[in-house]
């Protein structure tokens, strides 16, 4: 079975608000069988709401809509539906008590504008939301079936798994999503690499795409059931990986610091950060991980010369000779962190984030990374392009991904 989600509202259009709503459904509809085909998202305009409820009642049998049902002039989804349906809309008692209820029990005078919440186009099945005033809409347009949801998300969610998915049942098949995240090559790189299993109609379906610096690869797999479904995709990733080789940072939820901790527990090893440039984002990434205490010591942010001599131990006429961004600083403030935490591994980072700053000799988005450990201290030069936001993101993961490849050794 195929479907389509259309989320309504114009602070979604704008750019306001960001539409969190048809991600879980897709998940869910995946887990359930359903391929999503398209997601809308369409301003408060009734008919452009009805013009979008037509449009994907003809290419899905199955339709779920969420927002545009609260009491308000700009809410116009169940008019819109009415529309469509070429139905008026009544008044349904039932609902009418459930809100009044609503307040009741919340011990508030109910508002008249809530009566229209209760107002639903004829012939149509109303959905319970214990957890809010704006029931949904089950309707039948044309061939396809028509779920309409609220647009709160903690509303929407408990009525699609309460009421939703029980009435649309389990597809026939499994579909099955998986995710190899690359680090060290840009997405046209990657996807040269690996074109012959990105083709149209394949199964499964490979495709790539960039987020929070990485290059994540998309495995999505059809089957008659679970068990098949996992064996042709885990057959996709151990060739993925065989292509992309040490490119490939993890699987799933496994992203650059869960890939870094996994080495770092197998090995029983520990890890300190110096930075400078990134300001402490080496660290947020290690910390933002579950059980990160086992092997991240802390970190130290050596912004100015001062505290890189203060607390990493960076000698003044090294930084007087050399400049903070340099080799060798970025050696010496490795160093210094790997003594101070008594880790097994520090890396450190020094650099122009820009956007003033730079210079001929050193440009904006000039970075210097140290990698000290049990064998020594190597520094790596990098000229990393973008704005200040992302000269530091990709820094931070560059540094990591150092000590990653060097674990992998």
């Amino acid at each position: 079975m195929k479907a389509v989600i259309l989320s309504i509202g114009t602070e979604l259009v704008s750019g306001q608000t960001v539409d969190t709503n048809s991600a879980y459904l897709s998940r869910e509809l995946a887990g359930l069988g359903i391929e999503t085909i398209a997601h809308a998202t369409v301003g408060d305009e009734q008919p452009a709401i009805a013009a979008a409820i037509r449009e994907a009642a003809a290419r899905a049998p199955l339709v779920l809509v969420t927002g545009g049902l609260g009491p308000t002039e700009d809410d116009l989804t169940r008019q819109a539906l009415a529309e469509v349906l070429g139905a008026e809309l009544r008044l349904d008692a039932r609902c009418l008590a459930q809100i009044e209820e609503f307040f009741r029990r919340r011990e508030r005078e109910m508002n008249p504008a809530n009566r229209v919440q209760a107002m639903l186009p004829a012939g149509t099945e109303p959905l319970d939301n214990p957890l809010g005033t704006a029931p949904g809409i089950a309707a039948t347009v044309g061939q396809s079936r028509v779920y309409v949801m609220p647009g709160v998300p903690r509303e929407m969610e408990l009525m699609f798994a309460s009421q939703v998915a029980p009435r649309i049942g389990r597809s026939a098949g499994v579909v099955t999503h998986h995710i190899l995240h690359t680090f060290g090559q840009g997405e046209s790189d990657i996807a040269s690499k690996i074109a012959d299993l990105m083709q149209r109609g394949r199964n499964p379906l490979v495709g790539t795409t960039v987020a929070a610096g990485l290059v994540s690869v998309r495995i999505l797999t059809r089957a008659e059931d679970r068990p098949a479904a996992e064996k042709l995709a885990q057959d996709m990733i151990a060739l993925l990986r065989d292509r992309l080789g040490e490119l490939v940072v993890g699987e799933d939820d496994e992203t650059m610091s869960p890939a870094v901790g996994t080495l770092l527990l197998s090995r029983g090893q520990t890890l300190a950060t110096a930075e400078s440039c990134t300001g402490g984002m080496i660290g947020e990434m290690l910390t933002a991980v579950a059980g990160s205490s086992r092997y991240y010591l802390g970190g130290v942010v050596a912004y100015a010369n001062q505290a890189k001599t203060a607390l990493l131990g960076v000698p003044e006429s090294l930084l007087a000779a050399h400049g903070a961004v340099s080799e060798p600083v970025a050696a010496a403030m490795a160093e210094g962190c790997r003594k101070r935490f008594v880790a097994d591994w520090a890396v450190s980072v020094t650099g122009i984030a820009g956007p003033a700053g730079g210079t001929d000799a050193k440009p904006v988005g000039l970075v210097y990374i140290g990698l000290s450990g049990p064998d020594g201290t190597q520094v790596r030069r990098h000229i990393l392009p973008g704005t200040r936001e992302i000269v530091r993101l990709r820094a931070s993961l560059t540094a990591l991904n150092h000590l990653r490849l060097k674990l992998r050794e």
